[in-house]
């Protein structure tokens, strides 16, 4: 049985869908490149974003809504792997920092025309305005989300 035989809500759907994309994304993107999983892929997306200051784990964590724990354990894997370097934060040496090598720079560069035409497979069947539309609604759920874990943390 599929989702959209359910006879459900609008919300329920979304809800529902939302995570079968998630799930769906992470096998395809898996299949782009055996060197590097799409969860390992996303740690290094996030750590590349910060420009200044090399992010924590705490940093990274809170940017993919998951646990210091997880990033952590994905964290030590890359570092084996040559991607990434972990250190102690000078001034808290509670805190470990993450920095990107010269060997993951180079990977990335080297699987960017992958990931392009990886977003253009996933997104082929949508009009510009239909993914405009989707960005908006995203943002604003995801908003919404992190004012409730907020209200829940208080």
């Amino acid at each position: 049985m599929k989702i959209t035989d359910l006879d459900i809500s609008k919300q329920a759907f979304v809800y529902a869908a939302i995570h079968m994309l998630a799930n769906r994304m992470q096998t395809l993107g898996d299949k782009i490149d055996p060197t590097v999983s799409s969860k390992q892929w996303f740690v290094l997306a996030v750590v590349l974003k910060f420009d200044a200051t090399p992010p924590n784990i705490g940093d990274v964590a809170d940017a993919l809504g998951t646990s210091r724990q997880n990033i952590k354990k994905i964290a030590n894997i890359l570092e084996k792997r040559g991607f990434l370097r972990l250190e102690k934060d000078e001034k808290d040496l509670r805190s470990i920092r993450l920095f990107l090598t010269e060997q993951c720079y180079k990977y990335l560069k080297g699987r960017e025309q992958q990931e392009n035409e990886y977003l253009k497979r996933i997104f082929s069947e949508l009009e510009e305005e239909e993914v405009t539309v989707l960005c908006k609604g995203l943002g604003k759920l995801l908003k919404n989300l992190d004012n409730l874990l907020e209200w829940e943390d208080e």
